[in-house]
This record gives C-alpha cells, sequence and structure tokens, in this order.
C-alpha cells in the first residue's frame, strides 16, 4: 500500500525531500474552501491507485489513462482495500473479494452497491480533492466531480484544463 503525503505548509518542512526539490508553493490558482492537496500527479503511477486522507476520510487516488479518479477508500463489500485493486477497463477491483467498481459511476458492477466518487483537479502538477457531498447510500448516489485532464498524458508533463461534469473523475 501506498500513501499519498500532503504538500508542506509554508511553516513545515518536509523531512523527506531533499532541500533541493521542487515544492508546490501556494498558488492563486489553487482551488478554493472545501479543497485538499493530496500529493503530486507523479506520485500515482499510471494504472495504480494510492491511499489518501481528505478531511479525516479516507479516499483512494486512481490514475487512469487521459484521467485521474477518487473513491472511498473502502470497498462496499468487507472493505477492502480500493487503492490496492487492479485497475481494468476503467473499474477497480477489490483485492479481498474481486468486487468490481466503476470509476465513472461508483457502481459496483453486478451488485446494488456503489462507492462515493469525490472530485479531483490538477493545479501545478498536484492533485487536489473536494469531497462529495452524497454518501454511497444516500438518495440516488450520484456524486458531483469533475473532469481533469491528466496533465503528463502524451508527451510530457504540462498544466491540465478543468472541465465540469456529471459522474466522473477524469483527466
Amino acid at each position: 500500500m501506498h500513501d499519498l503525503r500532503p504538500a508542506p505548509t509554508d511553516h513545515e518542512e518536509d523531512p523527506t525531500m531533499p532541500a533541493t526539490a521542487d515544492r508546490a508553493a501556494p498558488t492563486a490558482a489553487a482551488p478554493g474552501a472545501g479543497w485538499e492537496d493530496v500529493g503530486a500527479i507523479t506520485d500515482v503511477p499510471l494504472l495504480e491507485g494510492r491511499r489518501a486522507t481528505v478531511a479525516g476520510r479516507r479516499v483512494a487516488v486512481f490514475r487512469l489513462p487521459g484521467r485521474f479518479a477518487v473513491t472511498d477508500a473502502a470497498c462496499p463489500h468487507r472493505g477492502g482495500p480500493l487503492s490496492d485493486g487492479l485497475l481494468a477497463d476503467g473499474c477497480v477491483t477489490c483485492p479481498l473479494h474481486n468486487w468490481r467498481v466503476d470509476l465513472a459511476t461508483g457502481r459496483v458492477v453486478g451488485q446494488d452497491a456503489r462507492v462515493a466518487l469525490h472530485e479531483v483537479r490538477v493545479v501545478d502538477g498536484r492533485l487536489w480533492v473536494r469531497l462529495a457531498d452524497a454518501s454511497p447510500a444516500g438518495g440516488d448516489g450520484a456524486a458531483a466531480t469533475s473532469e481533469t485532464r491528466d496533465p503528463c498524458d502524451g508527451d510530457g508533463c504540462g498544466p491540465a484544463a478543468s472541465v465540469p461534469s456529471a459522474g466522473t473523475a477524469t483527466t
């Protein structure tokens, strides 16, 4: 299991980073209230997941071809760690009992269950997450998300554009 580490604040030094490392400085482009920096986009390898904590809630951050997705960390079946699951066909497969979660909808394939999807944005090479208002069991289960293009998709890294949408967090 791998955790994403939040960026140090202005008054903190991260002892795991060399003094010359590129650190994300606060910018005017950073999202507003409710958004938390969960790490650099390069911290999440393609077709893998990582754990993070946003406002005390455990989430799983996934990097798919061309997009990122963020869900609650636990599988609704038995609480398995979704961030350790295998990614294929836009789904993550829970490593405990093979339940497949569609990362575009949060729905569990073939089951009457779902996980919450959370908003994700890329700003200056950093992943920012805002928790969804809807709980997985509440209402119709739809969670507000945003589309975010993966700036490292293709020939190199660069800034990404965010386009509001419903249903999935993409990059």
